[in-house]
């Protein structure tokens, strides 16, 4: 799940955070789900909320209505979410799905793709040194791989099922800057499991933390 808080000044500045859902919440219903990712983004925020005005917006539509439901028709786990996001808001409004775009891409991995052409991704791995270095690494098997209806040929890692193209030091920062980033420890395990990328904990970037007055927290 995913949410981000939005301050004014001047234009939007957003303020994000993700979290992989337990076991447990898994099993949650749409509406549970959506309820609980509210929650969660007031607790995180909640020290940039207090004493300010803020709106909601969720594009799953029956939460709008949440604050105006009888306490009996809820269990236990939605009076309490409501109980506490009532006490810093009650405004709360629908956005269309397409239109949360910002929200979604948190709580979404993205398949893990080369943000440049073949040909010039080719052209970075020949002209990297590393790669000489990495030929004589016992663990990794790097091959020159055709890529099919092309001419162009990428070193790929085939020690595993999956072969893995090597990424060459001058594109790394680009492949992983183009991607979504659910945590510095996940960023590195989804990176590894698609590329060879040598020092990638090192290179994983975090997210920046900024201050964050009054605005919108969108899920």
């Amino acid at each position: 799940m995913g949410a981000v808080y939005q301050r004014m000044q001047g234009v939007w500045h957003p303020l994000a955070f993700s979290r992989k859902l337990s076991p447990a919440q898994y099993k949650y219903s749409a509406y549970d789900g959506e309820h609980l990712a509210i929650y969660a983004a007031v607790r995180i925020f909640r020290h940039m909320l207090e004493a300010r005005h803020f709106t909601i917006l969720t594009d799953h539509k029956p939460l709008t209505f949440a604050f105006q439901q009888n306490s009996d028709k809820c269990s236990p786990r939605q009076f309490n979410h409501v109980h506490y996001i009532s006490q810093t808001t009650t405004d709360s409004h629908h956005i269309s799905g397409q239109d949360n775009i910002v929200a979604h891409a948190l709580s979404r991995i993205e398949p893990i793709t080369a943000p440049v052409n073949c040909g010039v991704f080719a052209a970075a791995q020949d002209g990297d040194k590393l790669r000489t270095l990495l030929v004589c690494n016992v663990a990794l098997q790097l091959e020159k791989i055709l890529i099919p209806g092309t001419s162009i040929g990428l070193y790929c890692d085939t020690s595993a099922v999956k072969s893995r193209p090597y990424v060459p030091s001058p594109l790394r920062r680009q492949a992983l800057d183009s991607q979504s980033h659910p945590g510095r420890k996940a960023t590195a395990k989804l990176v590894s499991q698609r590329f060879v990328c040598p020092a990638i904990q090192k290179d994983c970037p975090s997210l920046p933390i900024m201050p964050a007055p009054q605005g919108l927290v969108m899920v």
